[in-house]
């Protein structure tokens, strides 16, 4: 598996994070090491490695995959150590391993999540070398589900603008 990078980003409830499954279940299937993760997870994860002196073991063992998924990044800001330590897992994989990362956030919202702008800029600037970028568009699949279901059952549903949720 070459080593690039897919960032996976659109409106929210949008089927990124299914797509990142089934693109992982397919490298699964060709003989790939895969992990998942979510984001605000592996970021716990990475701090509790690093109180417990662990961290350089961790990284190591991450970067032996062929495949990293990191999904979701964007719903849950981090903690100032949280982005630094997710900024020294991405440039130990950078190259190293493929990467896919979902988020329903436009980079332009990432300094929201890391707190740094210097730092989102370089790890942007990571991500995004040699990566494909897929912006999904349109409506919520679960939305457009419990509409189809409403109107089958003659129910009336009214909708609401995400912008107001």
């Amino acid at each position: 598996m070459k080593p690039n990078v897919a960032i996976h980003q659109g409106a929210r409830c949008l089927p990124y994070s299914h797509v990142a499954t089934g693109l992982a279940l397919a490298a699964c299937r060709q003989g790939h090491h895969v992990r998942f993760f979510n984001v605000a997870t592996l970021v716990n994860d990475l701090i509790a490695a690093q109180q417990e002196l662990k961290l350089s073991r961790y990284l190591a063992s991450l970067c032996k995959q062929d495949l990293i998924i990191l999904d979701e990044f964007g719903f849950v800001p981090f903690s100032r150590e949280g982005a630094n330590l997710l900024f020294q897992l991405c440039s130990a994989l950078y190259e190293r391993v493929a990467v896919i990362i979902t988020s329903n956030l436009s980079f332009g919202d990432w300094k929201s999540v890391l707190g740094e702008e210097h730092l989102t800029a370089a790890l942007l600037d990571r991500l995004t070398h040699r990566a494909h970028i897929l912006e999904f568009l349109g409506e919520s699949f679960r939305f457009r589900q419990r509409l189809q279901h409403s109107e089958q059952r003659g129910e009336e549903v009214k909708q609401v603008e995400p912008s107001a949720v």
